[in-house]
């Protein structure tokens, strides 16, 4: 059984509801249980977070942190700011539902290099899980 915060320590108005709905459906899919918290920042925030644990002085748009594995307990934070510089509006969501979808392949174990062929792969593991969740999601409306 998942554990699931969802935290918005930004300026904007940002449906909460919308992604803790939509990371708890993936969190099922994606067969990962535990302590998620799901957290939007700045970009000033997530730059001194990639300072500090990754060494890296620039800004990002997503972190995954996992906590402890036992029981597991993991952060995934977002920087709302660099999904708006990012994205259209209308595409602000779905690149948000990536996002995660991208954190959950971290927390599943699975990563990537900055190469042409990782970033492939790890594009397709993202379409595939995405797929399923929203299959999943749409399945779970029409038993409602």
């Amino acid at each position: 059984m998942n554990k699931i915060a969802a935290i918005n320590n930004t300026e904007h108005e940002i449906n909460i509801k919308r992604y803790r709905y939509f990371l708890r459906k993936s969190l099922i899919v994606a067969e990962v249980s535990g302590v998620i918290n799901l957290v939007f920042v700045s970009n000033e925030e997530i730059l001194n977070l990639n300072k500090e644990y990754r060494n890296k002085d620039k800004t990002t748009d997503v972190l995954t942190f996992i906590i402890d594995e036992n029981p597991f307990t993991a952060d995934i934070i977002i920087s709302y700011d660099w999904v708006l510089e990012s994205y259209k509006t209308e595409k602000i969501k779905k690149e948000i539902y990536k996002l995660i979808i991208h954190s959950i392949l971290h927390l599943k174990g699975i990563h990537h290099t900055y190469t042409k062929k990782s970033l492939l792969a790890n594009r397709e593991k993202m379409r595939e899980l995405y797929v399923k969740v929203m299959k999943y999601i749409k399945n779970k409306k029409l038993e409602d």
